[in-house]
């Protein structure tokens, strides 16, 4: 059987020797390299694909062994970690808990990159990609910036603004996406700028000079050559005479704004190589540091790019000002001008809104695209079945935490909703917190409390994105903590409830009355369209309703 070779991608189609990266330039006399693809398991022929195309095939957990063709590789980078061949020539990686795209980068010498994409889907005994699909378009309907993280994986996004805590991350794949193609947008100009003729006025012989201002005149020794030109003749070749002139110039107003942008990249660029040197992107140090060496070298081959440019023509001679409407309207004009101010310009978005798979960012890894979810569908249902709205809220709570909502359900009584709960230590002595735990700091992920004046009762929700025996059963351990170690005022939780994404390994945790008789217990299938999200909404709604009617007879006792 013999192998098939896939092309490039439709989005990269007619550009894939674009797929090189910034700190490298094309150059037609290196080998273009293939890749030779086996998926784990899997009993065709490997697969040869070109540069720019996206892999298929592979999921989460899953192995990957590839082979470079045609090309002697000096390095193989995938997510900007550096992966090593064995004896054989051979490379083998296995993704984490990704889904989405991941860059594979093939380094053939100093002047040659060459980027293939690798597609990863989620883990089909936990979700399908169909389910998955459907949480990551439920994320995106409520707030796109809840999918972004540091994992290696990528989703298409778009430039509409939006806040994001992760505004490092989001810059830093910006530059690397956009400023390579910025940069050789930039070359042509340089070759064939913009310029216009700017008059200016400087000192000329009166012999070379073709026609005199009335001003002029206003000199003696020129209004007395012009009253008797034969007596003072032989002045006439040593006298200046101040005459306007036309230069042409390269201190135009697209060139300003061209100029500008320029300088904005710079500074972004700077800013981010200091963050990547100081391991300030967020996550774990050790994999910031895997990553730091071939992000720097990127970002330093931008820079380096970037202070050529401004000392070559049209932009050494162009003023230091802002873009201008006159400046834009020039830009618009010229397509060699709009095509790199519209890629420099997409180099610096920081917003996180819509699905443009030409704009890709990293996101979550799929257990925190879980979580995500968990939090977003549990508000919508929570939402649904009490009538009510539950509205974002800063004040505080019966707990600090990441997120919160409330809805009142009544003139006395209202629901709260706390994502990323904080429980710090306590000994439930101090008026700052209501929540404490008796040992150390806990974060639960779904805190959900029914509050009356000072009367309080609450449950617990943690997402785990798990399906084995032996996971499962490590997982409850946090369940059984949280149920016996935290507390609101000195009330403990009613109940914790483990969200699991699939059926998992162990029945009798999902048992309804296991959870009454325990107070913790597993709701398994809460993803879309899974039958645990109707249970877990039903366990929620019993649970709210009797809270609601034992502090109703309260209330009218007192």
């Amino acid at each position: 059987m013999h192998s098939k070779i896939v092309r490039p991608d439709r989005r990269s189609e007619g550009n894939w020797n674009g797929e090189i990266l910034a700190m490298t330039s094309w150059n037609s006399e290196v080998t273009v390299p293939q890749l030779s693809v086996s998926l784990d398991g899997a009993s065709a022929p490997p697969e040869i694909y070109l540069p720019g195309s996206i892999i298929y095939g592979l999921r989460e957990r899953e192995s990957c062994i590839f082979t470079v063709l045609d090309a002697v590789p000096s390095q193989v980078f995938v997510d900007d970690v550096e992966v090593y061949a064995n004896k054989d020539g051979l490379y083998q990686w296995i993704p984490s808990f990704l889904s989405g795209t991941v860059q594979l980068a093939v380094v053939v010498s100093e002047v040659a990159e060459f980027v293939f994409h690798v597609h990863i889907g989620s883990s089909e005994k936990k979700l399908s990609d169909a389910q998955y699909e459907a949480m990551v378009s439920e994320i995106r309907c409520f707030r796109a910036s809840l999918l972004l993280d540091n994992s290696g994986a990528t989703l298409g996004f778009d430039e509409e603004t939006s806040a994001s805590k992760l505004d490092a991350l989001v810059r830093l794949a910006r530059i690397n996406a956009y400023a390579p193609l910025f940069l050789r947008q930039l070359q042509p100009i340089t070759n064939a700028p913009h310029r216009t003729l700017q008059q200016s006025t400087r000192p000329i012989l009166l012999s070379q000079a073709k026609r005199l201002h009335s001003s002029a005149l206003r000199q003696p020794r020129i209004a007395a050559i012009a009253m008797d030109a034969t007596k003072h003749a032989e002045f006439i070749d040593t006298l200046y005479v101040t005459s306007p002139v036309v230069n042409p110039t390269f201190d135009t107003p697209s060139n300003r704004a061209l100029k500008s942008l320029i300088k904005r990249m710079l500074a972004q660029t700077t800013s981010l190589l200091a963050v990547v040197q100081e391991h300030k992107l967020g996550g774990d140090k050790q994999e910031q540091e895997q990553r730091r060496p071939r992000r720097e070298r990127a970002l330093q081959m931008i820079l380096e790019k970037l202070k050529v440019f401004l000392l070559l023509e049209p932009f050494a001679s162009a003023a230091c000002t802002n873009a201008s409407a006159g400046g834009l309207t020039q830009i618009a004009a010229q397509p060699a001008y709009s095509g790199a101010y519209r890629s420099g310009t997409k180099a610096l978005w920081l917003g996180t809104t819509g699905d443009n798979e030409q704009d890709q960012l990293p996101v979550r890894p799929t257990w925190g695209v879980y979580e995500a979810w968990c939090m977003v569908h549990l508000l919508a249902r929570i939402s649904q079945v009490f009538s009510g709205r539950l509205s974002r809220t800063t004040k505080r709570g019966i707990v600090t935490a990441d997120e919160s909502y409330v809805m009142q359900l009544d003139q006395h009584v209202r629901m709260e909703v706390h994502f990323q709960a904080r429980f710090p230590a306590g000994d439930g002595n101090t008026a700052e917190n209501r929540g404490w735990c008796l040992s150390g700091l806990r974060i639960p992920d779904v805190v959900i409390g029914i509050v009356s004046g000072e009367k309080c009762e609450f449950i617990v929700l943690d997402a785990k994105y798990r399906r084995h025996r032996e996971n499962v059963l490590e997982a409850m351990e946090s369940a059984h903590i949280y149920h016996d170690a935290l507390r609101v005022n000195r009330m403990r939780a009613a109940f914790c409830l483990l969200l699991l994404p699939a059926i998992a390994d162990v029945p009798h945790l999902d048992n309804s009355a296991f959870l009454f008789e325990h107070g913790v217990g597993t709701v398994s299938e809460f993803s879309p369209g899974g039958a645990g999200v109707a249970r877990c909404t039903n366990l929620i709604h019993g649970w709210a309703t009797t809270v609601m009617h034992s502090l109703a007879k309260q209330m009218h006792v007192s």
